[in-house]
Formats: C-alpha cells, structure tokens, sequence
C-alpha cells in the first residue's frame, strides 16, 4: 500500500500531506511542521487521500523532530558536484 505523497484528512479537513514511512509512522508534512502519525491511526487510504483519527499529537512532534534529525543530513559542496550541481 503506497502511502507516500498523499493529502492527509484528520475528522473531514486537509491536515497536511504524506511524505515517508518511519517504522510504525506516517510523517505528514503539516505546514513547516513534521508529525509521525502512528499507522494504527489510519482509517482510510484513497487514490490521493488518507483519512486518520485522533491521536497524542505532543507525542507526534516529538517522533517527527526524531525523524527530522535521522533523516535530514547537510549535503556537501563535493556531493552537490558528483550529482553534476554547481557547474555549468
């Protein structure tokens, strides 16, 4: 079931949209914010939606800092140039 970039419902409204799996997560991108919604919390999944319940949302912060700071890493300028970056 892929559940990657998708619009993410919470009680009927748009809540924020889906980016990665993280263990037994779903990161949803919600504004600059990054919340680890637990899967148990999925109620529906949808062509281009996913439906979620209520869940501890201080905890969801606090998974997503986590995800933030395992997944996000600086790239160096040598990286950038064997990807063909920064020169023409």
């Amino acid at each position: 079931m892929d559940l990657i970039c998708k619009f993410v419902y919470k009680n009927g409204k748009e809540f924020g949209e889906s980016i990665d799996v993280y263990g037994n997560y779903l990161i949803v991108k919600v504004s600059a914010d990054f919340i680890a919604v637990p899967r148990v919390c999925i109620k529906k999944v949808e062509e281009d939606k996913i439906h979620i319940e209520d869940f501890d949302e201080k905890i969801a912060r606090d998974v997503g800092r986590r995800w933030i700071e395992e997944k996000s890493k600086p790239v160096s300028l040598e990286e950038l140039k064997r990807y063909g970056f920064g020169e023409e």
